[in-house]
């Protein structure tokens, strides 16, 4: 970019501050409210104030109380009192928990498969269901390594419970292990019907946001649920679920939806709501103006939540009357400063938006195989630093993820990752002697195969193949270390941790053999063996100064090379070893294949296999 004249975000800023408040002042001062319209704003500003203290007493309250219960279940079962995996018991433990006065919709067990299983304090009827995978529940669980308090979701529209929902949730754990999930599913849909009960007659409208703009409590949202809630879940209009809170543009509410134009109004040092958090502000829209009286509460378990109610002008027709030809005189100014304001507005948010483009490419392609979007210079000098930056960081970005991509073709991506963060060129990384599972693969009769095809056959069955197979295991943890021929050997647990390894490294065969029975590579039909085995191993880099090359190993590596070999004899296509059995959630999944004399051991080993039908 050419050298230009800038400016400073500051002066910008100040600029268009003076300006404004210049145009607001003089306004308010123009059309300032008389005694008649101040004695009756007060008088409604007092009721408002009323209502909105008790229904943040009430939230205050209900959240206490879900927090006390997910507390309790939460050091229950850390202590051992309570065991999720013990169904009778923590039957009984929820039953006694619905004989308080619960004020939820729904509440249980979040299991490691996505599965709510829960009961309704109504009738104690069972719920089971699957959650959405993109459920940001699981975004959070992710994150935690260890026991947390109590957390609250972020509100949203449940297409299941067909409500405004909050869920409030806290992981379980019992000497360092994750069991599960104790959550609880609060309606906030009773929060609306609260706001408008009793107020049938009286003039108001009542209201709560979140996040700033999304709407948590109105008397329409019940309306916005039925109707346009199901339109986005049936048609094309959304793809995950649940489904956010409506913005104030979605409720049908004008003024709600217009309430970020709303000017505030000082209250008098004076009054006693002065330091109560209230906040007064008016609307003039459509012709019509409305008084808006707000709260907001930071001390909400979620982001911070307004509480508030508007008026409409049917209260002050008779205080409006002597202002219409004020407002007549000030509307000029009130249009240009709206019409300066946006024109800024838009000149301003350019930098912004580029930003924004910039940054969603990067999201929605594969950094590494695009090309690095290039951000334009700024006359302002902030921006104009911030695009430099960004272009620098982008081509960083861009360069150290297809270093981190082509690396990774020849080495297990997670060693990839480890090798490049940290921060020597030595490529070794310390050894290290783990309790971990082997799965070794080999494909029948491939001795044969290659002496009956051209190499060029085989190669590409060889590709396609091990493209399957890669997919498969790395998808179910595992890190393959080797390619030996048409033999595969992966291991799991080892550099990242896996808690169930030894039914990863069984359901990785599981699925490989499915897939290879479903489908051909390149044309040709195969069939392989595998063997599984757990054991003590060292894992680390091998070979040469110039040359190296990640392994494991450990007669736990022998052993399930011998596994693979011998369902030839059993007549297996999996085996699994005493070893593995043992360490598995669900040691019935498999059956003892057969009592057999492993080469280097002195006496019979037990092998099992899966009871699938493969």
């Amino acid at each position: 970019m050419t050298k230009k004249r800038r400016y400073s975000v500051l002066s910008v800023l100040l600029a268009g501050f003076i300006a404004t408040s210049v145009f607001g002042v003089g306004l308010s001062l123009y059309v300032g409210l008389g005694a008649a319209y101040e004695n009756t704003r007060n008088l409604w500003v007092m009721l408002a104030d009323i209502d909105l203290t008790s229904v943040q007493r009430t939230m205050q309250e209900r959240m206490n109380e879900v927090d006390k219960r997910s507390d309790w279940v939460a050091e229950q079962v850390s202590t051992g009192a309570l065991d999720p995996s013990f169904q009778y018991g923590w039957r009984n433990a929820m039953r006694a928990l619905a004989a308080a006065d619960m004020d939820v919709m729904a509440y249980g067990l979040v299991t490691g498969d996505r599965q709510f299983i829960g009961f309704s304090p109504a009738d104690m009827s069972e719920i089971r269901r699957t959650l959405p995978a993109d459920d940001i529940l699981f975004s959070e669980l992710s994150q935690i390594r260890g026991p947390t308090k109590n957390k609250t979701g972020y509100p949203r529209w449940d297409p299941y419970f067909n409500r405004t929902v909050l869920t409030s949730w806290v992981p379980l754990f019992y000497e360092g292990h994750y069991l599960g999930t104790f959550i609880q599913y609060l309606s906030l849909s009773s929060l609306s019907e609260s706001l408008i009960r009793g107020r049938e007659d009286l003039p108001g409208t009542p209201f709560i946001l979140i996040g700033g703009n999304r709407v948590m409590a109105h008397p329409q949202l019940r309306h916005w649920g039925e109707n346009t809630a199901n339109e986005l879940i049936n048609g094309a209009d959304i793809a995950r679920s649940p489904i956010p809170l409506p913005t104030i543009h979605d409720i049908g509410d004008p003024v709600l939806a217009n309430i970020g134009k709303s000017e505030n109004i000082p209250l008098d040092p004076n009054d006693e709501r002065h330091n109560s958090g209230i906040r007064l502000a008016g609307l003039d829209y459509n012709d019509r103006y409305h008084l808006i009286v707000s709260r907001q509460i930071l001390t909400a378990p979620i982001s911070p939540v307004i509480i508030g109610m508007y008026f409409d002008e049917e209260l002050f027709n008779d205080e409006w009357n002597r202002l219409v030809l004020a407002s007549v005189l000030g509307g000029g100014v009130f249009i240009l400063s709206v019409i300066v304001a946006i024109i800024l507005s838009r000149q301003f948010t350019k930098p912004i938006r580029r930003f924004a483009s910039a940054a969603r490419a990067f999201e929605d392609e594969d950094i590494a195989s695009i090309d690095v979007p290039q951000l334009k210079g700024s006359r302002i000098r902030e921006y104009d630093d911030a695009a430099r930056s960004f272009n620098h960081m982008m081509m960083a970005v861009h360069d150290r993820e297809r270093i981190t991509s082509l690396f990774g073709k020849f080495v297990p991506q997670s060693i990839a990752k480890k090798l490049l963060a940290s921060g020597n060129d030595s490529g070794v990384l310390p050894p290290q002697q783990t309790e971990a599972t082997v799965l070794f693969i080999d494909i029948v009769g491939f001795t044969s195969m290659c002496e009956s095809l051209d190499p060029q056959q085989i190669i590409a069955m060889l590709n396609d193949y091990f493209d399957c197979a890669t997919q498969i295991i790395e998808h179910h943890g595992g890190i393959i270390t080797q390619f030996q021929g048409d033999a595969i050997l992966a291991v799991y647990n080892v550099f990242d941790d896996l808690a169930e390894h030894a039914d990863a490294a069984v359901d990785s065969a599981i699925a490989l053999q499915k897939e290879v029975k479903k489908r051909t590579f390149e044309g040709l039909e195969l069939k392989v063996r595998c063997g599984v085995n757990t054991g003590s191993m060292v894992a680390g880099n091998v070979g040469a100064k110039a040359r190296l090359s990640f392994t494991v190993h450990g007669d736990a590596v022998n052993t399930a090379s011998r596994l693979e070999q011998e369902n030839k004899i059993l007549g297996t296509h999996i085996l699994i070893s005493e070893s593995t059995r043992k360490l598995m959630a669900n040691p019935d999944r498999v059956s003892k294949a057969g009592d057999v004399l492993l080469r280097g051991r002195h006496s019979k080993t037990e092998l099992f296999t899966t009871l699938t039908d493969i």
